[in-house]
């Protein structure tokens, strides 16, 4: 695995698998959050946010999580990725997952810069809409693509926490399996 892409509703978890892979394949993160919001949440300019993902989908090797609500299906990043990890978690466990980062007053590490979560009253609503939007309309697309290119790239489709946990001891193993010595 050199080129990771992590699918999946706010709130499944993408975030934390990217870290956990980033460090057990000593692969960078990319969270397309951060590069697509600017200071105040401001988008990237269309041709600006063409180029930023252009220029890190050149790297040598990255783990990319994030999901734009109008990109649902990352096609460039997909198209270059040998993995394709698809978290489908129920809207039940992401919304209480939501509300637990709202709740918590430190912000978490792919944040992007100068960029405060809305108040979790505010939040809550559109949250809440847009996991049911994206369980009734964008999973299907998702679960469509991930079956067209299963023949030609590792796809898993991890549906809670005892298959993330699974995914990672076996992407280890395999990691390990490559850095043996043949001299040994």
């Amino acid at each position: 695995m050199r080129h990771v892409a992590i699918l999946g509703p706010p709130g499944a978890g993408k975030s934390r698998l990217a870290r956990e892979l980033s460090r057990a394949l000593d692969l960078p993160v990319v969270h397309l959050d951060q590069l697509y919001w600017k200071p105040g949440w401001v988008p990237a300019t269309p041709s600006d946010w063409e180029a930023i993902q252009r220029r890190e989908r050149e790297r040598d090797s990255w783990v990319v999580e994030g999901l734009q609500e109008e990109r649902a299906i990352p096609g460039p990043w997909l198209d270059q990725a040998d993995t394709i990890v698809f978290l489908d978690v129920s809207p039940v466990v992401c919304t209480w997952r939501m509300v637990k980062r709202r709740l918590d007053s430190r912000p978490g590490p792919d944040l992007p810069e100068d960029c405060e979560p809305a108040p979790l009253h505010r939040a809550f609503p559109k949250v809440v809409r847009f996991l049911w939007l994206y369980r009734s309309t964008v999973r299907a697309g998702v679960l469509a693509e991930l079956a067209r290119r299963g023949a030609s790239q590792q796809v898993a489709v991890l549906r809670g926490d005892d298959d993330v946990r699974g995914f990672l001891a076996k992407a280890t193993a395999q990691q390990a399996a490559l850095g043996e010595s043949l001299l040994a």
